[in-house]
């Protein structure tokens, strides 16, 4: 088992305190890929307000890989303020964060070599409630906290997310390139669901 720490200030190698939420799950490395091409994991956060999507802001997650599949990775703070957003409905910040593997866990600018495609990890400050933009955006009320999410491509903007095609329209984006990166939907997924991320050759 090797134990990984990340770059961004998260937590450091004398971090003792109690994970906010663990994620596991898989690698899939290819043969052509050494261990070296896994230095760690990454939460690369979501543009909320242009098109520029994951990795508006971004922080490693100290994690353990156990070679050559299996992880386990401690998220231990809150995302950065940086990250976080909301609807004007409501007083709830949203985080919205994809877990990436990282060549290199001590880079200040991180290098994906791979990314799972199925799950997404949001974190809001309070709950949501039903009937909210974030209840629509996040596909149904959650508690307050991170959770699991699911991704899938939906080309058809529901109501949150074309308040959010508009907001990244007024920040001088074009609106094509803000439609496209805004065609998708998360819906409920369980928080324990493992991750499975496929490892790239550099």
């Amino acid at each position: 088992m090797v134990a990984l720490v990340g770059c961004d200030a998260l937590a450091n190698t004398d971090y003792v305190g109690q994970p906010l939420f663990t994620l596991e799950g898989t690698l899939a490395v290819p043969a052509t890929a050494a261990e070296d091409h896994v230095g760690g994991l990454a939460l690369l956060w979501q543009d909320s307000a242009g098109a520029g999507g994951p990795g508006a802001a971004s922080t490693s997650v100290p994690v353990a890989i156990e070679f050559p599949s299996k992880f386990r990775a401690a998220v231990p703070v809150p995302p950065p303020e940086v990250a976080r957003w909301r609807f004007a409905d409501a007083d709830v910040e949203l985080a919205e964060g994809y877990v990436v593997v990282v060549a290199d866990a001590a880079a200040p600018v991180p290098d994906p070599r791979g990314t799972d495609r199925v799950h997404v990890l949001v974190y809001a400050t309070a709950d949501v409630e039903a009937g909210t933009l974030a209840a629509d955006y996040l596909g149904g009320p959650i508690s307050a906290g991170y959770h699991l999410r699911r991704f899938a491509v939906a080309p058809a903007a529901a109501a949150a997310q074309a308040e959010l095609i508009e907001r990244c329209v007024a920040s001088g984006a074009m609106r094509t390139a803000c439609v496209a990166r805004r065609a998708y939907r998360l819906g409920p997924i369980a928080d324990d669901d493992r991750l499975r991320i496929a490892v790239t050759s550099p």
